[in-house]
């Protein structure tokens, strides 16, 4: 089956093809199966994370503590403790460079 993929993905041969419906099965839920595997991993790596510190915030955004202590009180970009360290969600920075650079337009 291997073989006749790659014959496929060369896309140079004219092929007619004949097969049971138990082959098209197995056929079908290994295509499944690959995208499965392909989505779920992509997936899992945007689901991951990322916390900025204060410093990190202030650059990205140009903005200064100030600012930062305004978004937090008005819950625009709320601040996340972790253990005594306060940290800020990367998708939470982003939403408000997106939504900055569509009021700019």
């Amino acid at each position: 089956m291997k073989k006749l993929l790659e014959i496929i993905e060369q896309g140079n041969a004219n092929i007619k093809l004949e097969m049971s419906s138990g082959d098209l099965l197995e056929f079908s839920n290994d295509l499944i199966n690959r995208a499965k595997t392909e989505l779920s991993t992509e997936i899992a790596e945007a689901r991951k994370e990322k916390y900025l510190t204060r410093e990190e915030v202030k650059q990205i955004c140009g903005v200064c503590d100030a600012t930062l202590w305004h978004w937090n009180k008005k819950n625009y970009l709320k601040t996340i403790k972790v253990g005594s360290k306060v940290r800020y969600r990367m998708s939470d920075v982003k939403r408000i460079l997106e939504g900055s650079s569509t009021n700019t337009k």
